[in-house]
């Protein structure tokens, strides 16, 4: 919308609208991009402000010691607002807020938060720092209501400039889905559509897909002898002589590095499992991919390489890939391939375009998804960045059909399906990139999504087990189940309602007459499955209450727990539920098996409303399974849990398998013809043994190629030997934070301090930030938003700062350099023990402590110590503030883990003075 426009921000004492205060509002009137006025005032609350928002915001309870009380400064809020338009960032929050006091209740109201998820479909977060930061709006003072209300406005400029320029048909699109419903954003959408109209913007429709012409056969892997790769090949390709060396600048030839290819190489030569840990500095991307790609070139075959993260899939197919290309001159062909549910279906789209959204959540991903495939998007999910109720949403428009053949891809849209493609490029594909939860998924059901293969390359092996436990487990609420039933619908909705409404005007009318009353008894009987679903949840919140009472962690359903008299109110619940299933499932096959007999009247539409139900059949039986294992017959390989979530709507069942070993052994370790584990760390206390028992490697191979860095001269160990085990939490906190601040100070930031949990994290980073911050050293954590990347180029970016992260910063973080000088390990990282899959895991072991905690924590420990030193001319120290490693009989084991580097134990008070000494050492 043009004109005049408000935005503005609130800063407050807490999240609940009920029973938070304002503690300060900022105003930006403008108009058509243009600033026109601004208005700032702190505000007096009468409860206290919590230190978190203190930490948050800066501002401390003295700053608004003699600022006027919310009730002084209304009217002139009154008189600003009028009844203008009012623009905030998440404004269920803040206009919420202000129509508690009696403002803005007639004013219409725009959320730039969720106008930017549908405008800007990809970007990698919405959060007002991270969107103007994408966008180039400079946010000097983030957290503080004028620079965040200026940056709001700004925001909405730009977010409107992008909606006049799309295409007319997706904004028409758009405005007619949202018909009937309660939508601030549709003003804006129709103000952007005249405006687009205006200028001659109009288009007819809105194009989603269309095919890819392949100009490659597909490839059919044998498992005949291969053409094998002669051994000087190999010493050829590293030479610093060759292409390679030709085409990376300041190439060196390192032993580890071709070591590793001529292992992997071996491997694909005569067949046989390998598992390769190859230290940091290694290069272990084009060790494998060289002699992989010149093995499948050779031998017109396929070679999956397998990774956990995003960021390494785009590394390989971005940048090393064509590098390999250019070193070995050949043609070869490298594709993506991710699981179904991660491309858009076509067909499943066009359904919900014909029947409009019923739900916002519906809405808000169409708009989305019709403005992502104007941008030329591919239609895979990884291209899209969905919101949470949007998730669910994906899961009934993905590939993820049980009954959608390749052919009928083929067939149907005419090569255009985004799954379809993917495939058909894999098919044709030398290297295949795939991610390691597909592996077992996909062997489980026949190869469905990656193409036949019989030899595979595993990078980032230590996360094997965790990413085929996430790929393989399931967790199912109430909301999900009743989604589905819905969407099933009932003789005037969902897809019941269609299929009825569309016999209506082809079959004759004995017919409909038959098929309507079929589909009224279907619909009655999903009306009371409902009741019973919610009566379900309802008793197991009842019962998980009654055990933990207000303890909201996961819990395991232990046997113990089925055998008690509490939990008999659980199964008679889903006793009645279960009754319901079979029904309904019953009823949905005998409609699907009597929907052909329509094709002679040409029933428009009859396949896809044959496989949707079909779709729904599968699912409810499939759930109705693991439901009543979950309540009475309990599969012996599986582990089962519940996350309370404060209310029955919210409780979430999970799923998980116990082991994984044996699902290796049968889909993999037997099935191929080589596979090679690779990564930093896969021994423990110097032995593979470990990750050879979780993935019954035990006739496996093992090579450990150790690092080209030295270690020795670059790195310092310093462990303080007079600071408390983390148990004596009070005191150990306040050296952890002394020893932070200090040594941070001393070295004018560059440190990076890893946490083992969050909530330690922002403990630390609320008690370090005001003693940083006279110094000019900036504290950027977690708890401030945005993404991991986003946090990362801040600090890089920041002259004097600290990096604080949980998890997710232990590994993938890559700053070599002065940007980093010292990395903080605040504890050794334990995993929780009431987790339900580590303490089910834990007693498979005789002496589960050191036969898998121990080792189990090892891994995670060298990926910490790994964030440091990430080229040979880095230069630091890593300081390990948790005692153990000292006191403990175990301490030793996580010491040895470490590389050759030089260790040094004293006082806390010297750390600083000795890491300065250390990193300016000539």
């Amino acid at each position: 919308m043009r004109g005049e426009c408000i935005a503005f921000d609130l800063e407050t004492t807490g999240l609940e609208i009920a029973k938070a205060e304002i503690i300060e509002i900022g105003i930006v009137k403008f108009e058509n991009g243009n600033i026109l006025d601004r208005y700032v005032s702190l505000v007096k609350p009468s409860i206290p402000i919590p230190s978190d928002i203190t930490h948050l915001t800066g501002i401390h309870p003295e700053d608004v010691e003699d600022a006027p009380p919310l009730e002084d400064i209304l009217p002139r809020l009154k008189a600003i607002f009028g009844q203008v338009p009012v623009i905030a960032h998440y404004a269920p929050f803040d206009v919420g807020f202000m129509r508690k006091y009696g403002l803005l209740n007639s004013n219409p109201a725009v959320d730039t938060y969720e106008l930017a998820s549908i405008i800007m479909p990809s970007a990698s977060s919405y959060s007002l720092g991270s969107l103007t930061a994408d966008l180039g709006i400079h946010l000097e003072h983030a957290h503080r209501a004028l620079d965040d209300a200026e940056a709001t406005a700004l925001l909405y400029w730009k977010l409107w400039e992008k909606a006049i320029r799309a295409p007319a048909a997706a904004l028409e699109e758009i405005i007619s889905a949202s018909a009937g419903m309660d939508w601030g954003l549709r003003p804006v959408f129709e103000a952007a559509l005249a405006e687009n109209l205006q200028s001659g913007g109009a288009s007819p429709t809105v194009t989603a897909f269309s095919a890819d012409q392949l100009d490659a056969d597909a490839l059919n892997p044998t498992q005949a002898a291969p053409v094998q790769i002669a051994r000087g090949a190999i010493d050829e390709i590293f030479d610093v002589h060759s292409q390679l060396g030709q085409a990376v600048s300041h190439y060196e030839k390192r032993r580890q590095q071709l070591d590793m290819a001529h292992e992997v190489a071996k491997a694909l030569n005569h067949g046989g499992h390998t598992m390769i840990e190859a230290g940091t500095g290694t290069g272990k991307s084009l060790a494998y991919l060289l002699p992989a790609a010149l093995w499948a070139a050779k031998n017109a075959q396929r070679v999956v390489v397998s990774t956990h993260t995003i960021n390494l899939q785009e590394q390989l197919l971005k940048k090393d890939i064509p590098l390999v290309k250019q070193a070995l001159n050949i043609e070869l062909r490298a594709a993506v391939m991710k699981g179904r549910g991660n491309y858009l279906c076509p067909r499943r789209l066009d359904t919900l375009r014909r029947r409009k959204p019923a739900t916002m959540d519906e809405l808000r991903t169409l708009a989305k998804i019709l403005v992502w495939l104007q941008s030329g998007a591919s239609g895979d999910r990884g291209e899209i960045t969905l919101r949470a109720g949007e998730w669910a949403v994906w899961t009934r428009l993905s590939a993820e059909d049980e009954d959608c053949a390749t052919w009928r891809c083929a067939a149907m849209m005419k090569g255009a399906c985004p799954y379809y493609k993917a495939r058909k490029k894999a098919e044709a594909a030398h290297i295949v990139i795939t991610n390691h939860a597909l592996l077992i998924a996909d062997a489980k059901i026949e190869n469905r999504a990656l193409p036949e293969y019989f030899n595979l390359i595993i990078d980032e092996a230590h996360h094997l087990e965790e990413a085929i436990t996430q790929g393989m487990s399931r967790q199912i609420d109430r909301r999900l189940v009743t989604a589905r039933l819905t969407e099933l619908g009932s003789t005037n909705s969902g897809i019941l309602g269609e299929l009825l409404a569309a016999a209506r005007g082809q079959l004759p009318n004995k017919t409909v007459l038959k098929l309507e009353a079929f589909i009224q008894n279907i619909s009655e009987a999903l009306g009371l499955m409902k009741g019973r679903v919610r009566g379900y949840f309802q008793a197991l919140h009842d019962f998980i209450l009654d055990i933990h009472k207000h303890n909201h962690q996961q819990t395991r359903l232990l046997p113990s727990h089925r055998d008690s008299g509490s939990f008999a109110a659980v199964q008679t619940a889903w006793k009645q539920l279960a009754v319901f299933f079979l029904e309904v499932t019953d009823a949905i096959a005998r409609l699907v098996e009597a929907l052909p007999r329509y094709q002679k009247y040409e029933l428009p539409n009859l396949d896809d409303y044959r496989n949707a139900l079909q779709a729904h059949g599968h699912f409810l039986g499939d759930l109705h399974e693991e439901l009543e294992r979950f309540t009475h017959s309990p599969n012996s390989n599986a582990i089962y849990a519940v996350s309370p979530g404060g209310r029955a709507e919210l409780l979430r069942i999970h799923i998980s398998p116990l082991h994984i070993g044996p699902m290796m052994e049968e889909y993999l370790n037997q099935r191929k013809e080589s596979i090679i584990l690779t990564s930093a760390t896969l021994r423990t206390q110097g032995s593979f043994e470990h990750i050879k028992e979780r993935l019954y490697g035990d006739n496996y191979d093992a090579v450990a190629l150790g690092s080209p860095f030295d270690y020795k001269d670059s790195t310092l160990l310093y462990i303080p030997d007079d600071i408390p085990e983390p148990s004596r939490r009070s005191s150990y906190q306040k050296m952890l934070e002394r020893g932070i601040v200090e040594l941070a100070i001393k070295l004018n930031g560059r440190v990076m301090a890893l946490f083992t949990s969050y909530a330690q994290l922002r403990e630390t980073s609320k008690a370090i930030t005001p003693l940083l911050k006279p110094e000019g050293i900036m504290v950027y954590d977690q708890s401030f938003g945005g993404s991991r990347d986003a946090l990362l180029e801040n600090f890089k970016a920041a002259e004097k700062a600290v990096l604080m992260g949980t998890r997710s910063f232990w590994e993938g973080i890559d700053i070599p350099g002065d940007d980093l000088s010292a990395v903080v390990i605040a504890k050794l990282p334990f995993a929780v023990p009431s987790d339900p899959i580590f303490a089910a895991r834990s007693e498979t072991y005789a002496n589960p402590f050191p036969q898998y905690a121990v080792p189990d924590t090892i891994l995670r420990f060298r990926q910490g110590f790994g964030r440091l030193i990430r080229s040979r001319s880095d230069r630091g120290v890593v300081a390990i503030f948790d005692s153990r490693v000292l006191t403990k009989s175990y301490g030793s084991s996580f010491l040895e883990s470490l590389p050759d580097c030089t260790a040094q134990h004293g006082a806390l008070e010297n750390l600083a003075r000795v890491a300065s000494a250390w990193i300016n050492q000539a």
